[in-house]
This record gives C-alpha cells, sequence and structure tokens, in this order.
C-alpha cells in the first residue's frame, strides 16, 4: 500500500466535495472530468474505500471521504503555507476578468483591494460586458477568469452562488402605481430580460419599457429619477431605492445563477484571485 497521499488529487476531491459535482471541479480546476475522476478513483483505490457517491442530488462524500477531505483540507493548507515561506507561491503577471457591471459592486469591489495588497505582482483588469458575451471571448482566450450569469438553459462553470431579482423604485416616488408600468430593463442579450419580460406577461400586468441602458450605472440613474421601475439582483440594491413586491401587483420573479469560469490550465494569479471570490461569496453569503 502506498504510504504517501497526491496532494493534487486530494485538492481534486475536496473541489468536488465543495462544489457539488464533477462539472463544477472541472470548471473551477480548469481540468477535464475525467481526469478528476480517475486521480479520485486512484485514491480509492489507494485507500480501500469509496469516497464518493453520486444521486440525482449530485456528488456526495461517503463518511470514509467526509474523514479524508478533513485531513485533505488540512493538508493542502500546510502546502500552501510552505510555498509560500519559500517565495514559490508568488502570483504574477497580467489577470485578466471578465464580469457584468452589475456585479462588481456587488463581489469584486470589496475584495479587489485586499487582492491587490496580497498579491502586488499581479496587473489586474478587469472588462464589463453581457454574459452571453464574456463566455465566447473567454474561450477565444480574451479572459483568464470570468463571472457571469449562467444561461439557464445551457449553464457554464460552477455556482457561486444564487441571487434573488427583486423589484426596485426610487424613494419618494410611485411610478408602480401608473395603470401601464413603466419599465427600466438591461439591452437586449441580458440574460434575465426575458425572464422578466414573461413574468409581467404571465401575470397579465400591462407594462411599456420607457429605458433601457448596457449599464448599471446608467439604470440606477434612471429608476432614481423617480419615472421609472427595475428589477435587479438583491446584492445590487442601492440605500436610494425601495423593494416593491405583491403589495404593490408586481409578480414574483426568480434567482440568478452567478458562476464562475477558469480558463483552461490557468495561471497561479487566477486559481489565487478565484481563491478570493469564492470566500467572499460564501462570506457575503452567510451574513446576507
Amino acid at each position: 500500500m502506498t504510504t504517501h497521499f497526491d496532494l493534487a488529487a486530494l485538492g481534486m476531491l475536496v473541489a468536488v466535495a465543495e462544489t457539488g459535482g464533477f462539472t463544477a471541479a472541472s470548471a473551477r480546476l480548469g481540468r477535464t472530468q475525467s481526469a478528476i475522476s480517475v486521480r479520485i478513483q486512484d485514491l480509492e483505490t489507494q485507500l480501500g474505500h469509496k469516497l464518493l457517491v453520486r444521486s440525482r442530488r449530485g456528488v456526495t462524500p461517503t463518511d470514509a471521504g467526509e474523514r479524508l477531505i478533513g485531513h485533505a483540507r488540512r493538508l493542502l493548507a500546510v502546502e500552501r503555507e510552505a510555498l509560500t515561506d519559500l517565495g514559490g507561491d508568488t502570483a504574477s503577471g497580467r489577470l485578466r476578468v471578465g464580469i457584468p457591471d452589475d456585479y462588481v459592486d456587488a463581489y469584486l469591489r470589496p475584495l479587489i483591494a485586499r487582492f491587490a495588497a496580497e498579491h502586488p505582482r499581479v496587473e489586474l483588469e478587469l472588462r464589463c460586458d453581457l454574459s452571453k458575451r464574456i463566455e465566447p471571448a473567454l474561450a477565444a482566450g480574451e479572459f483568464d477568469l470570468a463571472v457571469v450569469t449562467q444561461d439557464p438553459n445551457r449553464p457554464m462553470g460552477e455556482v457561486l452562488r444564487r441571487e434573488p431579482l427583486v423589484w426596485v423604485a426610487a424613494r419618494g416616488h410611485r411610478p408602480e402605481l401608473q395603470e401601464t408600468l413603466p419599465l427600466a430593463l438591461f439591452s437586449e442579450g441580458c440574460r434575465a430580460r426575458p425572464r422578466i419580460l414573461s413574468a409581467l406577461a404571465m401575470a397579465q400586468k400591462a407594462h411599456r419599457l420607457v429605458f433601457s441602458c448596457s449599464h448599471t450605472s446608467g439604470m440606477l440613474s434612471a429608476v432614481e429619477a423617480g419615472f421609472c421601475v427595475t428589477a435587479i439582483t438583491e446584492s445590487a440594491v442601492p440605500a436610494s431605492l425601495r423593494r416593491l413586491g405583491p403589495a404593490e401587483d408586481l409578480p414574483a420573479l426568480f434567482e440568478l445563477s452567478v458562476g464562475l469560469i477558469i480558463a483552461p490550465q490557468p495561471s497561479l494569479a487566477a486559481r489565487r484571485f478565484a481563491e478570493a471570490l469564492r470566500e467572499e461569496m460564501m462570506t457575503t453569503q452567510l451574513a446576507a
């Protein structure tokens, strides 16, 4: 029996357990699902224990798997500490990140300064765009990492969190009282837009589009002016707006899945940024 662990395989096991499946773990690690599966099977053979169980709910650890994951996290933490101590874990170079601009304030603003302080040799480059344009751009090599609103019919990447969409209007204004609801929406290509319009149509709520914009700042400015309402992610609601709902005769909305996609063979900078982003998302969700 082998007396040493394959730390890369342990990292794969932890990733599968944390993301709930091989597809999401593959997106996180930038490795194929088959490669991850083979390495975990090798671990199972080495230890003589089944570590993961597949079901309709996803992939979950067995009792032995849970015990090993606890040890694996500690071993991987020691490895990172050793690399950092010996100077072999210094991220550097340019890191290109694609993200819709409504997610920048909600997710990236809290961690950008911290990441820059911890990784001074990384040049961080953000580009904001619609998710449907970010995904092919990443596939073409234009980004190292992307945060997107997942397409519910063809989700890509690992799910970072699920964001409720909520109706909002300006404080001191009541545009929702108009017989025909004046509506502001992101430009065509926004993945939430057709679903918002569908929700209004199914509720038989009369509405008209009075403003359209590709940037959050423009959208919020229109709503804050008081002549329209919109629907945005819950974490993006500023203090200047008030939330609306059934009391205002507006239909219930839905959740968006926020996904993280990492380019194949990611750089150390991309892996470190992804780790920081996952930690930030988990912290803000627990605090919500």
